[in-house]
């Protein structure tokens, strides 16, 4: 407020949370020009010289509708539903929120993998319908968690924050990740390997990789031939990276210990879908990244990065721009 900047904290009119959770995947597979802004919005911000967003597409009218917007601040950690190049040829600083789902998403793999390897749900589940049932399809493999190897895909702050915290678990943890160097790596005693050696080799592996080109159907036919009988495969990512009908069909021939998934292929999934009906898997409605205190601290996390890099633009004689 003292250099005269209108901060303004703008969300898309959505319709609902399955609406919302739609249009969001649109974005994130096709990029910001793919769904509208609601026409609300542009007059919104048409004063603005900071737009904080978290699920709202800029795309470029939205960039143009706001002729004075020095800055645009989005409350995620990819930049997905944003025309970054546009946004920088005008001039915008443009920042996000890396590591933002670290803690709580970390903390569900890891009671994913505790969940799925002990059945904690399917007792639950079971219990509830009056059912004291204590055989599930993994019984003759029922582990402990120490000494176990957990693989994972995708080595940034989320599977960083996984290693971290399955150390007091007594875990071998290897990763695969061609953008971080070993000695990264090392820092949280994690050994990188090839995709074809983590398969085979670990006793969970978890999904921690965006969505891209590059990632759809990381963990297809091929991958999930490799693992363990035994192995349980985690997914908190986004459906898409896994090939599900490979993975349906490896759980329905008993070719794999299990899986634990989060997120999936079309969401929510068809009613029809098998994995309603297999007893060796674990489904959840998207909800690893929700949490409240994730939700208090991203915005305090991107305000602290945008504060530090006027404070810099002001120490240096440099003007937001």
């Amino acid at each position: 407020a003292e250099k005269g900047y209108e901060r303004i904290k703008t969300d898309w009119l959505w319709g609902g949370m399955e609406t919302m959770s739609e249009k969001n995947r649109i974005v994130e597979e096709q990029g910001p020009q793919a769904v509208d802004p609601h026409a609300e919005v542009f007059d919104l911000i048409k004063d603005a010289e900071i737009l904080i967003v978290q699920f709202l597409p800029v795309p470029k009218k939205l960039i143009d509708a706001a002729p004075q917007l020095k800055q645009i601040g989005t409350l995620r950690t990819g930049l997905e539903n944003l025309d970054l190049a546009y946004a920088k040829e005008k001039g915008i600083t443009v920042f996000n929120t890396p590591g933002r789902l670290a803690e709580t998403v970390s903390d569900y793999t890891i009671g994913f993998m505790l969940c799925e390897a002990r059945n904690i749900a399917r007792g639950h589940a079971a219990l509830r319908q009056g059912h004291w049932c204590r055989e599930y399809p993994n019984n003759d493999y029922v582990p402990e968690m120490q000494r176990r190897t957990v693989g994972l895909v995708g080595f940034g702050h989320i599977a960083q924050t996984v290693a971290r915290k399955l150390s007091g678990f007594n875990m071998n943890v290897i990763a695969v990740d061609p953008f971080v160097s070993q000695e990264t790596a090392d820092e949280y005693n994690v050994k990188l390997v090839d995709m074809d050696s983590l398969m085979q080799a670990s006793d969970f592996v978890s999904v921690h990789v965006t969505l891209n080109d590059k990632t759809r159907h990381l963990i297809g036919a091929h991958e999930i031939s490799l693992m363990k009988s035994t192995s349980v495969l985690i997914n908190t990512a986004r459906g898409p990276v896994v090939d599900e009908a490979a993975l349906i069909t490896a759980l329905q021939e008993k070719r794999i210990g299990g899986a634990a998934l989060d997120v999936f292929e079309e969401e929510p999934p068809a009613q029809d879908s098998p994995l309603f009906t297999l007893d060796n898997v674990t489904i959840t409605p998207h909800l690893a990244g929700t949490s409240v205190d994730c939700m208090i601290n991203s915005p305090k996390m991107l305000a602290n990065a945008m504060r530090k890099e006027m404070f810099e633009m002001q120490e240096t004689g440099f003007k937001v721009s």
